[in-house]
Formats: structure tokens, sequence, C-alpha cells
């Protein structure tokens, strides 16, 4: 399982961008870096004694990268060691550093749509970047993670989830679902409402779904009546 900094939507501020982290013994995997999310893992102490940081980062949005020039200059000047950066857009990443001061020899950068590594401490985790449906302005990805500890996919942001993710979870190929899930609902929206989710997860999966990047407008207890879960 993976463990969340924060769990709400770029407005939702009282619940923190959302981010999710795999921390074991010194290395640490995190899943985007908004504007809340290094403070919150310095006040947690998260970042003390880590020697290895990846980050997968879904999209450039400022609630999934505002903090993430923070988290690098953190780990190059302090814990000494460059962070490895997971983004399918490489010359975007880049560029998005490059203008926030981030210099290339800082970070190490992934590009791949599909990714593997192995750490001492986190094992065996391959990344597979799929294009997601968010906005027009930029590109947005969600992924499949594979980990010792089993298969999720995990939305980042996105109004829409493909037939093929509900397949590989109807044929057991997933073991979970996070998604982005909110109340507004409306033609256009750039988030998944839960009405939407609701027509997209038959009720037998529900228990599998896990809702994230929750808005003001989402009520956490329906969320559960419902049959899917918060996470926490």
């Amino acid at each position: 399982m993976i463990n969340f900094i924060g769990i709400g939507s770029a407005f939702n501020t009282q619940l923190g961008n959302t981010s999710a982290f795999i921390k074991k013994k010194d290395s640490l995997l995190l899943i985007d870096s908004g504007g809340t999310v290094f403070h919150r893992l310095r006040e947690l102490n998260i970042l003390e004694e880590i020697k290895k940081i990846y980050i997968i980062i879904t999209h450039t949005h400022p609630d999934h990268v505002g903090s993430l020039g923070e988290v690098i200059f953190y780990s190059y000047y302090i814990l000494e060691h460059k962070p490895t950066v997971f983004f399918p857009n490489g010359e975007l990443m880049k560029s998005f550093l490059t203008s926030i001061g981030v210099s290339q020899e800082m970070y190490l950068l992934e590009s791949s749509s599909k990714v593997g590594f192995a750490d001492e401490n986190l094992g065996e985790i391959s990344v597979e970047f799929l294009p997601v449906s968010h906005v027009k302005t930029i590109p947005a990805y969600g992924f499949v993670m594979r980990q010792i500890e089993g298969v999720f996919y995990y939305s980042g942001d996105s109004n829409h989830i493909e037939d093929e993710i509900i397949t590989r979870l109807k044929n057991g190929e997933l073991d979970r679902i996070y998604q982005d899930t909110c109340g507004l609902d409306y033609e256009g929206n750039s988030h998944m409402s839960l009405r939407k989710l609701k027509e997209t997860i038959h009720s037998d999966l529900r228990n599998q779904v896990y809702c994230m990047h929750l808005d003001q407008h989402i009520d956490p207890k329906e969320i559960v009546h419902q049959g899917f879960h918060v996470v926490k």
C-alpha cells in the first residue's frame, strides 16, 4: 500500500495537495510534489536520513509540481544526492525545472513510458505511464505500478478511466485503483465526478477503488456509502 501526504484537490487546501509515498529504510518513492508537499515532508520528518529519492510526476499543474524544486534542492544540497524524476515528457520537465532554477546536474530524469528500477529497500519496481484525459493545455498521465506488494493503477488527475484499466481490474491484473474523484458534476469537467465513477465501476469492483484528490463538494461518507474507499 502507498501512504498519502495529502488527498485534496487544488482548491481544497484543508486536505493538502494530493501526493503519496512509499518509504522503506533510507529509500523514498514520492508520487507528485504539489505546493504543500515539501512542507508536509519536512513536518512529518519523512526526508530524514533518506539516501535515495524517486519522484513520479503525473502532470505539471502547480498542485502536483509546486514544490518539486524544493524537494530536488533539499535532496541535492542537504541530503547530498540526486533524486530521480520519472515523467514521460522529458523536454517539458527539463524546461519546467530550468524555469524555476533547477539545473540538470541536480537530478536524474527518466522519460520513457515504461521504466523499471531496483532499489535495495524498495525492491523491484516497474512503472507504465498511460496518457489520461484531463486538460488540453498540458499532457497528463496515470500509471500502473508493479511492486512486491502488488499492482495498482494511479490516475493522477483524470476525468475518465480507460476500458483497458477496467478490464485489468476485472481480470485480476490490478489489485486496486486510486482515482481522482470530485463532487462537482458538469459537462467538460477535467476531474471525474462521483456520479461518473459509479457509472464506470460495477458494484462488485468498488471495494478495490480508492478515491483521492477530493474537492470541497464531495462527502466522504457518500463515497463509502457507494462502496468505494477514501484514501487516508
